[in-house]
């Protein structure tokens, strides 16, 4: 068995391979062939740390190889909007194993952000980051929060905007709570919405809102290791 990919040119110069089996693993890359080729490798990392976890991870297959089945090119709706990917695939209700499969990957991913994220002064959290459209970890941390609930707000069952958290940790508990409750509720469910011209369903929310978290985490990451190599260097 192969692994079944969908290819998306989410912008210019950003090429992603969705593992559809593995909903929310992805490898981004600068162009469509190595996206492809660093699949199998996202495929490993993910199942490595599944399998850490104590997820079961035997029904999935080995040795990992992979084939592009959908490929989706993203367009302007508007000057501001970009429609990113929806494959066949998403049309697809989530099972009870994929949600409970998701909810451990969230899980998977809100620990090691949380890990990264902790002791952080509140210099560090405000400190401008030349040229992050968040301007800082503290912007990036609100945006993986807001971006969650965003999603769930693209099929129209998400709490309303005005009662989402001010402060950061508890609108990312908050949100992740909201997430971690309900996605049971999408088990099965034929439910296919159109916003500013992108289609959703409960597949294409599961997938987003893993991949998302995760892309971030990696990020802040970058920019903590960059803060530190400054900070070596200026120790006399």
């Amino acid at each position: 068995m192969e692994y079944r990919l969908g290819i998306e040119d989410m912008e210019p110069g950003s090429w992603i391979a969705w593992v559809f089996d593995l909903p929310g693993c992805y490898a981004r890359e600068t162009s469509r062939e190595q996206a492809i080729e660093s699949a199998p490798a996202a495929i490993d990392e993910l199942l490595t740390r599944l399998d850490r976890a104590g997820f079961d991870i035997k029904s999935y297959p080995l040795p990992i190889q992979a084939a592009v089945v959908e490929e989706f090119q993203s367009f302007p709706h508007s000057p501001d909007y970009l429609v990113n990917a929806f494959f066949e695939d998403d049309t697809l209700p989530l099972t009870g194993d994929e949600v409970e499969y998701g909810r451990r990957v969230l899980e998977i991913n809100r620990r090691e952000l949380l890990a990264i994220i902790e002791g952080l002064t509140e210099e560090m959290l405000e400190r401008t980051i030349p040229g992050e459209v968040q301007g800082n970890l503290r912007g990036i941390l609100n945006h993986i929060g807001t971006a969650e609930w965003w999603y769930w707000d693209r099929l129209g069952l998400i709490f309303p905007r005005d009662q989402r958290p001010q402060e950061t940790k508890e609108l990312l508990t908050a949100i992740r709570d909201f997430t971690m409750t309900h996605l049971p509720d999408l088990i099965g469910r034929d439910l296919k919405t159109v916003r500013s011209g992108e289609t959703w369903s409960p597949r294409k929310l599961l997938r987003r809102a893993i991949w998302h978290e995760r892309a971030h985490t990696l990020q802040i990451r970058r920019y903590l290791d960059g803060m530190s190599h400054l900070a070596s260097e200026a120790i006399p």
